[in-house]
């Protein structure tokens, strides 16, 4: 099973083929547009040559089917915004200010309203269609322990500024990256990682100079 998936327009990509028929079956089959046309053909209708019972029974029983369709395709979106419950999604939204911004957690619940499905993730409701990845649980915590290593180290001071005082910030980012498994750890940066050995090197450096002085 992989990993991540891509989402499109709320919906989990399989395939090329797959997709194609699901955007075919929807533009196609559109019960009001069905309606629509039935109704202006009658009110257009030559009155020397007018429709007769048999081809309207026909055209009522494609609408049926096209309805019958419809709805299977609904009972499909359903059930495909139901799986994201319990998982954990990357979703690419827009806030109030109109800037694109990605929230990544946990959905809790779905929410069906007027203009479609809506998910909880953190507190807050986004729509659906929003969701770009779903992450398996592994890699969504590796990538949670990646941006919590990188934001450690971006908070570090640089190696003319660091001060023996900061060998505790040092530690207990060296800490982080410990408690990592191996399979966390292959997604770290390998500059900041080395980032952090020199700022360690520099840190002993520091305190060899101190006892020499003493």
């Amino acid at each position: 099973m992989a990993l991540i998936q891509e989402i499109q327009n709320g919906k989990v990509v399989n395939n090329t083929s797959s997709n194609d028929s699901t955007a075919a079956s929807k533009n196609n089959f559109d019960k009001d547009m069905f309606l629509q046309l039935l109704v202006a053909e009658m009110k257009y209708q030559d009155p020397l040559e007018p429709t007769t019972n048999t081809e309207y029974v026909s055209e009522l029983a494609s609408f049926t089917q096209v309805e019958a369709t419809q709805n299977v395709q609904d009972k499909m979106e359903d059930m495909q915004a139901s799986t994201y419950v319990g998982k954990y999604v990357i979703l690419n939204t827009t806030d109030a200010s109109g800037n694109q911004t990605y929230v990544s957690g946990k959905v809790d619940f779905l929410e069906k309203k007027d203009d479609g499905y809506y998910v909880s993730v953190n507190d807050g409701l986004y729509k659906a269609e929003d969701v770009e990845t779903i992450a398996d649980e592994t890699y969504y915590n590796a990538m949670m322990m990646t941006k919590a290593f990188e934001d450690a180290i971006e908070k570090l001071p640089n190696l003319q500024a660091l001060t023996l005082q900061d060998e505790e910030k040092i530690k207990g980012v060296r800490t982080l990256y410990d408690s990592m498994d191996s399979y966390q750890q292959q997604f770290i940066n390998q500059d900041s990682l080395k980032t952090l050995e020199s700022l360690e090197k520099r840190i002993e450096s520091l305190k060899s100079d101190e006892e020499t002085s003493e």
